[in-house]
């Protein structure tokens, strides 16, 4: 289970890393995700990146939590369930980032 939060996390870092890039690049406008585009607006990129990390220390508790092991057995196929997701929402941000940069 340590290997998915850890490839949820990168995923999710490589994602914002592309995102900040692609603001300096191409400026705000180029952001799909209306929420975030108005969040990079209104408050600015240190704002959208706390938030980013806020998000996936969230996630990463929830993956924990749903893996437990203590009491019922935890619920290991959720969590690496919820893991995926995370990796493949974090590698799709990260390429169409790329994508909008180039």
């Amino acid at each position: 289970m340590a290997f998915a939060v850890v490839a949820a996390t990168v995923a999710q870092l490589i994602d914002l890393a592309t995102f900040a890039r692609m603001v300096v690049v191409s400026g705000p406008t180029a952001e799909a995700n209306p929420l975030v585009a108005a969040l990079l607006v209104d408050h600015g990129l240190q704002f959208v990146a706390v938030t980013k990390i806020a998000a996936l220390s969230l996630i990463v508790g929830v993956i924990a939590v749903l893996a437990s092991r203590d009491g019922s057995g935890g619920h290991r196929r959720l969590a690496l369930a919820v893991a995926m997701i995370a990796v493949c929402a974090g590698l799709f941000g990260g390429w169409s980032n790329v994508i909008a940069i180039v």
